[in-house]
């Protein structure tokens, strides 16, 4: 039971009324009074029901509870309270409590224990002073919303009010404060309710006062004994009214405004203009939030161009202002000597004995960071050397799982996981001599495995079969019946004898190409295309007009007797079928959008095999493109790489200049081989051997043979 007094202060017209409000106090138990305040504003949604039911289930609670002990009974409320308002929230607000301003407590003996959530105050005056005991609380964690049960005591004539905001805003804290201490709650409540009569009806007001009486109060017998109040208290009910007050479900004894039995006058209103009920205007709202916004923009643009405009003037004036750079090392030297002989004559003035303790107090706290640096950093090296072990036995297990793909002749995964392992390597950190022998151990016999899986085949000094340096520009290179001819920009040759004799004159040369079964070859230049009879070596008449668009050829090839030429430059690849000892008029290759504007070279075996500048290799089959899903080497292909084959070979050559090798694929995309040498540094174009048993390249001014594995 409770030695305490209370009166709830409650004036709410639910029809004028800006805010949802609830007011409820518990008949008294052995466990104390139970309270309830409860306070929304109006919106669409109605929030009605939502605050019955929880007035409802929490009273239900305080009443079926056997707990003796209302501390913990009061957690256990809550603790339903953090359940139940998730739960009751609209379907378009799942947020809707964080707007809520509510306060629950259980009085008993002298003691009251409460918690609360929104802008409701509550204030204890003690000793004629006021102390806010319940923090206002915006920021609601949906998670626990509820946390913190605040609790005490009351002294005798100590009063504890707790409220909504609008009694403050209406009467003030001085006389809130004279009121309780000369009247008993009741009494002071019917004070309030004079002082409130003229009140516009919006105005809702929530308060519970409590108090432990004292010997000198002022109790009235009548509190509310005023008519003209009556109106103010429960506006909604007639005169004479004889329906019973309205009781909600599983709620009992619920406490209302009470009515008296005296005829009701009209509801005292008058015309005030609250300028806080614009702030229900979302418009309004949204005004103020962007005028507080762009207020805060402007105000943080002034400080910034204040400080540096402040900044800016210690610049000059540090640059040109000698008597400023004086005075500023003058004000430097000044403090700093005035704060070492303040410290200096700190020490001295000491005695022998605090100086002595200081000083060991120092020794003391040396010794101490020294010892925690000493533990710091070998914790650091166990850490490292941890973390290096780690790295260790992963690379091991990476390993395994390189030499398990290999078992499968799965390639591709094992270079994956090779360069994974190389990566982690390239990261790992040596704390000492025997680690950097393992690593570098580990890193051997990576570079070994990946060599491996890579086809990778070291030529030191590859055979050179021409030299060819008396020769100008840019070579392309055909062999023929077991002969070599070379193009370069001005001429045909014939390589034999170990030295190239001119066969021909021809201006600007560009691509050469073999005709198989004829002893012939085809030339271009920006020109023309041009026919050689290697019998007579003549040149024959090329009767034919280049296809509509074809201006520019970038390789050419034939296959089956046709011409076909690459022209990049217009996107296309043109067939010229065979015409008797020449060629007829071309035609679009393609059948099929395809982007050749980066293509570089091409071959043909009945598909077509181009290289892009970016490296990529790309299969044309019946003029569309056909999903090639080759071994991408690493690093990957550079620009200019060439690649060539013919109609019975199974593989495909090609030259990579900008990484000084030659890869070979079969036609699936595996890498058969790759070979690099440091002399590869200048690879211009490669001829095939028909056995292919040997790659011809041109490396600048260089011919080299290069036997192929088997």
């Amino acid at each position: 039971m409770s030695i305490l007094k209370k009166q709830k202060l409650f004036i709410y017209d639910h029809v004028n009324s800006r805010e949802l409000s609830e007011s409820y106090l518990s008949e008294p138990k052995n466990t104390g009074q139970f309270f309830i305040l409860l306070e929304l504003a109006k919106e669409k949604t109605d929030y009605q029901n939502i605050i019955d039911q929880i007035t409802s289930e929490l009273s239900l609670y305080f009443e079926n509870s056997q707990n003796d002990d209302p501390e913990s009974l009061l957690e256990e409320i809550l603790q339903l309270l953090n359940q139940l308002l998730p739960t009751l929230a609209p379907q378009k607000n799942r947020l809707w409590f964080q707007k809520i301003n509510l306060v629950v407590g259980i009085l008993h003996s002298n003691s009251v224990y409460l918690a609360g959530i929104g802008n409701i105050d509550a204030w204890l005056l003690n000793h004629n002073q006021f102390t806010q005991i319940l923090d206002k609380t915006t920021d609601i964690n949906p998670a626990k919303i509820f946390t913190d049960i605040t609790s005490g005591s009351l002294d005798s004539g100590d009063v504890l009010v707790i409220s909504t905001n609008a009694l403050f805003d209406y009467v003030s804290k001085e006389k809130i404060r004279l009121l309780t201490q000369k009247y008993s709650p009741q009494a002071a409540v019917d004070q309030l309710y004079k002082l409130l009569e003229t009140v516009p009806d919006f105005v809702s007001f929530n308060s519970l006062f409590i108090k432990n009486p004292s010997s000198n109060e002022i109790d009235l017998k009548n509190p509310i004994a005023d008519e003209e109040l009556a109106p103010k208290i429960a506006p909604s009910i007639a005169p004479n009214a004889t329906q019973a007050p309205r009781q909600d479900a599983g709620l009992k004894n619920v406490t209302k405004a009470q009515t008296p039995n005296k005829k009701a006058h009209a509801p005292k209103t008058k015309l005030v203009f609250d300028k806080r009920g614009l702030q229900n205007i979302k418009l309004v709202r949204q005004v103020l939030w962007l005028w507080s916004l762009i207020t805060t923009f402007f105000g943080i643009v002034a400080q910034i161009c204040q400080t540096i405009f402040a900044y800016l003037k210690k610049t000059y004036l540090f640059l040109f202002s000698h008597k400023f750079r004086r005075q500023s090392e003058d004000t430097i030297l000044a403090n700093t000597k005035q704060t070492i002989h303040k410290k200096t004559t700190w020490f001295s003035n000491l005695t022998w004995r605090k100086k002595i303790l200081i000083v060991a107090l120092l020794i003391v706290v040396l010794i101490f960071l020294q010892g925690l640096v000493f533990l710091t950093q070998k914790k650091a090296v166990v850490k490292q050397e941890n973390t290096y072990q780690q790295s260790i036995d992963s690379i091991n297990t990476t390993l395994n799982e390189v030499e398990a793909s290999l078992i499968y002749k799965d390639e591709k995964r094992a270079e994956e996981l090779l360069l994974e392992v190389q990566t982690a390597l390239a990261n790992l950190q040596v704390q000492s001599n025997e680690q950097a022998t393992e690593v570098t151990t580990v890193k051997e016999q990576a570079a070994r495995l990946i060599n491996k899986i890579r086809h990778i085949n070291y030529v030191d000094n590859p055979m050179e079969l021409f030299d060819l340096s008396t020769l100008a520009g840019s070579k392309q290179i055909v062999q023929k019946d077991g002969k070599f001819y070379l193009l370069d920009q001005n001429s045909l040759y014939l390589l034999q004898d170990s030295a190239p004799v001119k066969l021909t004159d021809f201006a600007n040369g560009q691509t050469l190409a073999d005709w198989p079964g004829q002893s012939k070859l085809i030339l271009s230049n920006n020109e023309q295309y041009s026919i050689f009879n290697l019998d007579n070596k003549q040149f024959e008449s090329f009767d034919f007009n280049k296809a509509s668009g074809n201006t520019q050829v970038q390789d050419l090839n034939i296959y089956s007797n046709n011409l076909y030429a690459l022209d990049s430059q217009n996107n296309k690849i043109f067939k010229y079928p065979e015409s008797g000892t020449s060629f007829s008029n071309g035609v679009n290759w393609l059948t099929a959008e395809a982007d050749l504007s980066q293509a570089y070279s091409f071959a043909i075996d009945g598909d077509a095999y181009l290289t892009f500048q970016n490296g990529e290799i790309k299969k044309l089959r019946k003029g569309k493109v056909e999903k090639f899903d080759y071994h991408v080497p690493h690093p990957v292909i550079g620009q200019k790489s060439i690649i060539k084959t013919f109609k019975e070979s199974k593989l495909l050559y090609l030259i990579d200049p900008d990484n000084q090798r030659v890869i070979i694929f079969d036609k699936n995309g595996n890498i058969k081989d790759q070979y690099t040498s440091p002399k590869f540094d200048n690879l211009v174009d490669l001829a095939i051997d028909p056995a292919e048993k040997a790659i011809y390249l041109l490396n600048g001014n260089h011919l080299y043979l290069l036997a192929i594995n088997e």
